[in-house]
């Protein structure tokens, strides 16, 4: 019991410290916000797990690209209770001058299976239910539509040359879920409304409502799977919300922007970490002055650790249950009857998580105690012989969390590329400035030559301290200039090479149209490239819907994609890997993948590939990986295959491309719309104004997250100045006592401090940098160029924010007595 009161006192004695409240503080923080995003992520999964039978319209959905032919939709309505088909189409609607693109739905009689719908007479009105669609000859819209549009109920709207009656408003649809996270604008029509017009896309799709019981569904999902191998199947009990894999992946996003935080809480701890470590060393040696045995001092040294992880534990849940609680709140808007509930396996998986990474931190301390001599304990070694240690360790411990998280290990490999990148460069630019700054200063008198001699003599702990201040700077420079910088840059790119009007799809007959009006409006095509639609079913055999991996690749594959075809290499790609096809090659049956999708999906040379193409499935084998290069054009397709390919694929072509509009042609496109409502044309304004609204909702969501960073960067700073404190009295100390004045030694400490900011910003631009080059380099294959008055603004406010506070802290230290500065 006396062991334990001593290692409690111990504990309580070390928090009151300076490094003891940083070293809380910031694992406090850390703990904090992994605890709140694990139980907003928990909570979520719950709701969306018990919200699935509420809005999915029937006991089982069935959603696929292709249609089932008369016979294989009669015998599945043999198999069902009851059975609703709809269709749903991208398109265009206009009014008048106004126009939009719209998900248009069409229904059956039979449709809502379960639940009813919601309507109005205005956007504002009154909601009324009823249990049937529009009538034929009818069209419903929603409000934000209507109010695009400026039209309102009684209103005659045209698609495809066929005039319906606007005559109500929709508010709601039993099988809205199915949308996932889209907030397209909606459309609804009787299926028998538009016979006579063409409105098939490439991202059409049928989706297939099913009430029946247990024993039927399970033979319809059997069924399904071999009649339609593309569909997505969603059930009602036991299913998978189409958000959950969505939100895992924003779970995976947060989570991977923690280990930037955990990387600068790594820095700060490991700077605590020295002085934490000179007391176990003077504690040690009077444990064991009076006979106690290495192993019961090193578990008191543990349970002094261990004491304060728990206390930073509680202070963590607290903080995080507050927040929690906040969150959930804010949340309420995009998740009705969402609500704060415990979670308490999570919670301690998360802990536990935090606890193996804090302890990886610790295993270099203990070590060095475990192994170190008496005379050792008592004298202050060099620290030269543990510093790749403790590198080894943090490198590990973050590598650790980046494989828990992340759901694209090359984004993530190139982001951890670009920090150890900064960090070699930190250490070589210290030792070559130190060094080079002694050599020349031998021969001279002076403050500034002596500083650099002072340097010189710690070394390996100035390394340390640029190496905490850089990394803090460069992952600040991260968060914020990348973000700043990649609208200008992509905007002005694509406004060089793409004209101001890109053709997301047109069909065949559409492309004479398209050319007929570019003649008449004074506009110019600027590229047009063929391609059809074909959907991904399975690698190597191996169903691509039995693939539960949380990832945007995946998920964008499990949806039809373009699929392209060309004997030579398009001039905007390049060859990445594998063996590109001869021209006029009689095996068509060969393959070439963008080279992020090869890493991301884990595919090999070799792979078979299957993909269902108008109905069909067809096999490709997996040759050769193409990436994106700048110098004709942004237009480039994931997957490429042989041009005599072509004539083996029974399926509509489609085209893509781009056109340089003149302003007066603006006005003209609702009129091409009106006689092609499938003609997806997407200004590239809209494109900016769509990327500037998902910027401003990342902007809002990691407000949080910034303010986090900030909040470890001048933890980081503090340890830095209180890590290395003790030292900076003694040497302040000594100098004094041989007659130099407190401005000499204010002096001598800013040498020293801007030394060190320098080196830190350069390695934190460096960094930057690099993390440009690589992202926008192997990912867009474009010059990333950030703006250099804006860069030196940043290096000027870091170098002279580390200066003042050095200065401050050293003006502070200067308020003792010689004595004093000399005994502590």
């Amino acid at each position: 019991m006396n062991r334990v009161k001593l290692v409690l006192e111990n504990s309580w004695r070390d928090l009151w410290g300076g490094d003891g409240r940083i070293s809380m503080a910031t694992q406090t923080a850390l703990l904090f916000f992994l605890m709140t995003l694990t139980l907003t992520s928990a909570s979520i999964q719950s709701y969306l797990a018990d919200n699935l039978d509420q809005m999915l319209g029937s006991d089982l959905v069935i959603e696929s690209p292709s249609s089932l032919t008369e016979g294989d939709e009669a015998a599945f309505r043999s198999m069902a209770v009851g059975l609703s088909v709809t269709q749903l189409a991208d398109i265009t609607m206009t009014h008048k001058e106004e126009w939009a693109r719209v998900q248009l739905k069409l229904v059956d009689d039979f449709y809502p299976l379960q639940g009813n719908l919601q309507i109005g007479d205005t956007p504002v009105a009154t909601q009324r239910a009823v249990s049937r669609g529009p009538n034929v000859g009818e069209i419903w819209i929603d409000s934000r539509l209507a109010i695009k549009l400026r039209t309102q109920v009684g209103d005659n709207l045209t698609i495809g040359g066929t005039d319906l009656r606007l005559s109500a408003i929709l508010f709601h649809e039993p099988d809205r879920i199915m949308e996932g996270h889209s907030v397209a604008m909606r459309a609804m029509a009787h299926a028998q409304s538009l016979d006579g017009a063409s409105i098939n896309s490439s991202k059409g799709r049928t989706r297939y409502l099913v009430t029946a019981d247990e024993k039927q569904l399970q033979a319809i999902e059997k069924w399904s799977r071999q009649t339609l191998p593309g569909a997505s199947v969603i059930k009602k009990f036991g299913g998978q919300h189409p958000l959950a894999s969505f939100w895992q992946r924003t779970e995976n996003f947060l989570g991977l922007a923690s280990v930037i935080l955990f990387f600068m809480g790594a820095v700060a701890l490991d700077m605590t970490n020295r002085r934490w470590l000179a007391k176990m060393r003077y504690r040690l040696a009077i444990y064991a002055s009076f006979g106690t045995r290495t192993r019961t001092a090193m578990l008191m040294a543990l349970g002094e650790w261990l004491a304060g992880f728990l206390l930073s534990i509680a202070l963590a849940s607290m903080l995080a249950i507050v927040a929690y609680g906040l969150i959930v709140a804010e949340l309420q808007g995009y998740f009705p009857g969402l609500r704060a509930s415990w979670h308490v396996a999570p919670a301690l998986k998360t802990i536990g998580l935090f606890f193996l990474l804090l302890l990886a931190l610790q295993v270099p301390s203990f070590i060095q105690l475990s192994r170190a001599s008496l005379l050792s304990l008592i004298r202050n070694p060099a620290e030269s012989s543990y510093v790749w240690q403790r590198l080894f360790w943090s490198i590990a411990s973050v590598t650790l969390l980046a494989a828990a998280y992340s759901d694209n290990m090359l984004l993530t490999g190139m982001t951890l590329m670009a920090i150890a990148a900064a960090l070699t460069l930190m250490v070589v630019l210290t030792w070559t400035v130190i060094r080079l700054g002694d050599v020349w200063g031998r021969r001279r008198a002076g403050l500034l030559p002596f500083a650099f001699f002072m340097m010189r003599q710690r070394l390996f702990a100035k390394s340390a301290q640029v190496m905490g201040l850089g990394l803090c700077g460069l992952l600040l420079l991260f968060s914020l200039m990348l973000m700043r910088d990649l609208g200008t840059t992509m905007e002005g790119y694509g406004r060089s090479h793409d004209g101001n009007l890109m053709i997301a799809e047109a069909q065949a007959d559409q492309v004479d149209a398209i050319n007929i009006w570019a003649e008449k409006t004074g506009s110019s095509v600027r590229s047009m490239r063929p391609f059809v639609s074909a959907q991904l079913v399975s690698v190597n055999g191996k169903a691509l819907s039995d693939m539960q991996k949380p990832s945007d690749t995946l998920a964008t594959l499990k949806d039809p994609i373009r699929l392209s075809w060309t004997d030579a290499m398009p001039k905007n790609n390049r060859l990445d890997g594998g063996k590109w096809w001869s021209a006029d090659t009689d095996n068509w049956r060969q393959i070439s993948a963008e080279s992020e999708v090869m890493t991301d999906m884990g595919f090999s040379y070799g792979d078979t590939l299957t993909y269902q193409i108008g109905g069909k499935p067809y096999d490709f084998k997996l040759v050769a990986s193409h990436a994106y290069q700048p110098g004709a054009g942004s237009i480039t397709f994931w997957f490429q295959v042989p041009l005599s390919a072509r004539a083996q694929i029974d399926a509509p072509t489609r085209y893509m491309g781009s056109m340089e509009l003149p302003e007066p042609a603006w006005d003209a496109l609702a009129g091409l719309w009106q006689q092609y409502p499938t003609l997806s044309l997407v200004p590239l304004q809209e494109l900016t104004e769509r990327f500037d609204q998902t910027l401003g909702i990342v902007t809002k969501v990691t407000g949080g997250y910034a303010a986090m960073v900030l909040l470890l960067a001048l933890f980081v700073l503090a340890a830095s100045v209180s890590g290395f404190s003790a030292d900076d009295r003694q040497k302040n100390g000594l100098l004094m006592s041989m007659g130099l004045r407190e401005s000499d030694c204010l002096r001598l400490n800013f040498y020293d401090w801007g030394v060190t900011a320098l080196i830190a910003a350069a390695g934190a631009i460096a960094g930057t940098w690099s993390a440009g080059l690589l992202i926008y380099q192997a990912q867009f294959n474009l010059t990333y160029n950030p703006d250099i008055l804006w860069v030196a603004a940043m290096v000027f406010a870091m170098v002279a924010t580390v200066c003042l506070v050095g200065y401050l802290a050293c003006r502070q230290s200067l308020k003792v007595s010689v004595r004093h500065l000399m005994a502590t």
